[in-house]
């Protein structure tokens, strides 16, 4: 859905703040804008640090190779802290001064799924196996690989509007050429928005939105999808960002 307002915003975005980064405090979860952490930097030393503000460090310790991965947890939490690193990086590649804002009035948290450019042609794709234009060099997708072909729809008229609720969708999804449709089931598979953050990914001063999600439900596979979007004018379509990035990150954060 969308908010009131809709009216196009060219405006410096330090008179307008938009959110901060969110991460994931290792342990609690609990959503944070910094956190500290002691990284393993031997069997029995450590280096504590502040995430974001010494990812630096961070990136230093493991060029020297100081990073220590002995077991699984210590495995686990450079990989996260690494991530976290490098999605921060990201969105604070290019400096975000006198941006368009088309995106920030828009309510992510109750979009309709057909707002979202996604990639009807790669809905059934698993991640990797699309077009190579689908999931590019940081593993941000373009499609859902949730969804199912459109002759599994039932015709019992159960259908459901497809958009988020709070942040939350409960059904199942399915797409055929016409578009995607959705099936009412608290029971299905779903999908919950986690974070939207916001930043100038590509340069070119048009400010664009990060979606994260991850499927929730049975069987579901926890991993993210991160999908970018943006627009160039304030009633248009969304689309996906036109940039060329070099490199990767983690995008389990």
């Amino acid at each position: 859905m969308m908010l009131a307002s809709f009216g196009s915003v060219t405006a410096p975005l330090e008179a307008q703040p938009l959110p901060s980064i969110d991460f994931a405090e290792p342990i609690s979860g609990r959503k944070v804008e910094r956190y500290y952490v002691d990284l393993p930097v031997g069997p029995s030393e450590y280096r504590t640090v502040t995430i974001p503000m010494d990812c630096s460090d961070v990136s230093q310790l493991i060029e020297e190779g100081a990073a220590y991965k002995g077991s699984i947890v210590d495995r686990r939490l450079w990989h996260k802290v690494e991530g976290d690193c490098r999605y921060h990086a990201f969105l604070n590649r290019h400096p975000m001064r006198d941006c368009e804002d088309h995106v920030s009035n828009y309510d992510f948290m109750n979009a309709r799924i057909e707002d979202l450019p996604i990639d009807l042609g790669c809905a059934q794709a698993e991640a990797g196996e699309c077009n190579p234009a689908a999931t590019d060099a940081l593993g941000m997708l373009r499609h859902f690989p949730l969804a199912e072909p459109v002759d599994a729809l039932p015709n019992n008229g159960d259908q459901a509007q497809c958009e988020l609720k709070d942040g939350l969708f409960r059904g199942r999804l399915f797409v055929d050429e016409t578009g995607i449709h959705c099936e009412a089931g608290p029971s299905a598979p779903s999908l919950r928005l986690i974070a939207v953050d916001y930043a100038d990914i590509n340069g070119d001063r048009i400010l664009d939105a990060v979606l994260r999600f991850v499927p929730i439900g049975r069987g579901a596979i926890r991993s993210p999808l991160v999908l970018p979007v943006t627009r160039t004018q304030p009633d248009g379509p969304f689309q996906v960002p036109d940039f060329r990035p070099s490199g990767g990150f983690p995008v389990d954060r």
